[in-house]
């Protein structure tokens, strides 16, 4: 065969033809219109020698029938139809694109040059429609005669460079778009819209994983305009009907790529329940977090698709911009919300504390009239005493709070029966639960039921939830305890039939802050702080606690399950906080430092009362001076005094040998955990804090004439 080449003896292609020149001269030419290359004329010829010889794409097609050459630079570009391409007729092998470069070809075939840059064309060279770009020129080629006889192209594929200035602006566009959002869900319908937009996808959304059924969720989705598909949201769908290597896929974290599901042998056993959500392609992003897949992207269309690594890329970079902003949204919402309860917080803070100082206050300017005598002045004792037990109750809720959930708090853990802390428990909010003429019904086992943990904290947890009932039940309820062992777990439900819980308090209602619906008249009172701190203090023992309501004014039950003791049941111990019998003592000398002069005189009036003789300084420097005219048995000292701190203050009364027998007790507003510690450190006997228990004061002192050296000292000077 004399194949064409421009000059006979052309050594380069001889020795080292292309591989579309080995093709071409192993083609049977004869078979097409264009007849043997012997018949071939020169311009045919010398057309076909300088495709063969240009590095760059160049296809041509010649006569009226098309017939195609290209080159090696072109094949790409064809994909899977280089197969039947050559020699075959242009029209039937770019059949989708032939309505639009027709009449372009018509056009070149007068006579004219045609050429685009960057020019769009959907391609099917991988059996499915493809998004392409081309900057191209058509030339026409022209026979011996000088007609035009042929289509000479030449051009590059610009598809990757347009594709990424395109997927640039739509990255941009969505950080604009999702920054000004704050919902999650506005947040993935915006994304998913776009996104399918973009990639010319028919259905595109945001499923969510539920763990325990193994199953996905949609709320909403993007579907096209054209209708090929129908919106998910709504929907729940077992994992396991889409194919177990399916989701081994995802949960492994990897992208999943089926372009065609009915061929793809991981999904093709499954294509039915594919195929009843109308899916023959897709492409899913997983989200696994912890270890767990928690959510997917998917893509979804209605024929079968190649998806090229720039759609999977701009997929998973979609879905990682979705989490953020989602994690964004709920950062704001959450610091907004913190921030509006902070505000209730604040306003509940000044009624409650407000409350308690009318009376206070009241009681005050009557004593002040210097006409209150006899029982009415015991009875304004008691109002002022009940007042400053309120005041003092608020304060430890917030301090308890603090403590827990910063980790401050140590847990005192031993074999503690439950039923014991229910008694307990029960006993100390008896007076609520009378007041309010409720009954409270108790259930429990014979036996014990023991758990491991602290007997002082699990009488707090119970205390409050009970107590959290009674308050939250009209007048004349029901209160019911159940106490039972369920496999290797302790519950104690606590039930009740009062104002219940509205449904969107109920996810919230162990936050901190938290109550049900208030009122100007806020019957119940308190901080909202009693079941955050249950929540902490069961979580600390590995429990966990849960609230159930059918709604509002349908009663609630608050349970708490404790994981159940494996040892021996034991004899509770005598606890901290129990009452103390002290008999009468002889009086000690002590000596009260306390910058609040009106606070140290009350406290000095009533140690008086006990029998006691108090000297008052109200700043370290009389202190010291006063140490050796006093020669303290006892120094109550507060640790936030003008000059020096009392840790230092102690420091130098214990060098003073006046003070070398006596006994230090920090009288201080601070109260956490460190400033006990660091009390103890210092020197302290005892740590109390403000304002101080007088009962627990008067045990102190009893206890401290106990000891020997100043029961000696005490018993000389008395």
């Amino acid at each position: 065969m004399n194949w064409p080449r421009l000059t006979a003896d052309s050594p380069a292609t001889a020795s080292n033809p292309t591989r579309m020149e080995q093709r071409m001269t192993a083609f049977d030419w004869s078979r097409t219109p264009l007849g043997d290359v012997d018949a071939w004329p020169p311009s045919l010829c010398n057309a076909v020698r300088l495709l063969l010889d240009c590095k760059l794409p160049m296809y041509l097609a010649w006569g009226e029938q098309f017939t195609q050459f290209y080159n090696d630079a072109y094949v790409p570009i064809l994909g899977e139809k280089d197969a039947d391409a050559l020699g075959s007729d242009a029209r039937v092998t770019w059949s989708e694109i032939w309505p639009t470069i027709g009449p372009m070809w018509q056009k070149v075939l007068t006579g004219e040059g045609i050429g685009f840059e960057r020019f769009k064309l959907t391609i099917e060279r991988f059996g499915y429609p493809e998004d392409c770009y081309f900057s191209f020129s058509y030339s026409p080629v022209r026979a011996d005669d000088g007609t035009p006889q042929g289509v000479l192209v030449t051009f590059a594929e610009t598809t990757r460079e347009v594709l990424a200035e395109q997927r640039q602006a739509f990255q941009l566009a969505l950080t604009d778009a999702l920054r000004a959002l704050d919902d999650p869900q506005a947040i993935t319908s915006q994304a998913a819209s776009m996104l399918g937009e973009h990639v010319s996808a028919d259905r595109v959304g945001y499923g969510e994983i539920d763990a325990v059924s193994d199953s996905v969720s949609v709320r909403r989705d993007w579907t096209a305009d054209s209708g090929t598909m129908h919106s998910l949201a709504g929907e729940t769908r077992p994992l396991d009907s889409f194919g177990p290597n399916i989701i081994a896929v995802l949960k492994a974290g990897q992208t999943l790529r089926l372009d065609d599901i009915q061929a793809d042998p991981r999904s093709s056993p499954y294509a039915a329940g594919y195929a009843s959500i109308g899916t023959k392609s897709l492409l899913v992003v997983p989200l696994v977090k912890g270890g767990r897949l928690v959510a997917i992207l998917y893509l979804h269309c209605a024929n079968p698709r190649r998806w090229s690594d720039a759609d999977v890329f701009l997929a998973e970079e979609v879905a990682q911009r979705t989490w953020d902003a989602i994690e964004r949204a709920n950062a704001q919402n959450a610091l907004r919300l913190a921030n509006s309860r902070k505000d209730e917080f604040l306003a509940m803070l000044a009624h409650e504390l407000r409350n308690p100082l009318a009376p206070i206050g009241g009681a005050a300017q009557l004593l002040g009239l210097g006409q209150v005598e006899g029982g009415r002045a015991i009875e304004i004792g008691r109002i002022i005493s009940r007042q400053v037990g309120h005041m003092t109750a608020l304060l430890n809720d917030l301090l308890d709070v603090s403590r827990v959930t910063r980790g401050m708090v140590e847990l005192e853990l031993d074999a503690v029966d439950m039923r014991a802390v229910v008694d307990t428990a029960s006993e100390q909010v008896r007076p609520l639960v009378e007041q309010r003429r409720h009954v409270l019904a108790y259930t429990a086992p014979a036996q014990p039921i023991m758990v491991h943990g602290d007997f002082v904290r699990l009488v707090q947890v119970l205390a409050n939830v009970i107590n959290n009932a009674a308050k939250y039940t009209p007048p004349g309820g029901r209160l019911a305890v159940v106490l039972r062992e369920q496999a290797d777990r302790v519950v104690i439900a606590v039930s009740d039939n009062g104002n219940g819980i509205a449904p969107e308090l109920l996810p919230d209602v162990f936050d901190s802050f938290i109550q049900g619906r208030r009122t100007l008249g806020r019957a119940q009172g308190g901080l909202g702080l009693g079941l955050a701190l249950v929540k902490s203090l069961v979580e600390l023992h590995c429990g966990r606690v849960n609230a159930h309501s059918a709604g509002e004014g349908q009663g609630s039950t608050i349970t708490i399950e404790l994981p159940r003791w494996q040892g021996a049941t034991v004899e509770p111990a005598a606890r901290e906080g129990e009452a103390r019998h002290c008999s009468k003592t002889a009086p000690l000398n002590i000596l009260l430092v306390d910058d609040n002069a009106d606070g140290a005189m009350m406290l000095a009036q009533l140690i008086g009362q006990l029998g006691h003789v108090v000297t008052v300084v109200h700043d370290a420097r009389s202190a010291l001076a006063s140490a050796a005219a006093v020669a303290p048995h006892v120094v109550l000292l507060d640790i936030g005094l003008p000059d020096i701190d009392g840790y230092e203050l102690i420091a130098c009364l214990k060098t003073q040998p006046d003070c070398a027998n006596a006994r230090f007790i920090a009288v201080t507003g601070y109260g956490q955990g460190q400033d006990r510690q660091r009390a103890f450190d210092a020197g302290f006997w005892r740590h109390m804090t403000k304002p101080a228990c007088v009962d627990t004061l008067a045990g102190y002192l009893a206890e401290a004439a106990q000891l020997p050296a100043v029961s000696a000292s005490a018993t000389r000077e008395g």
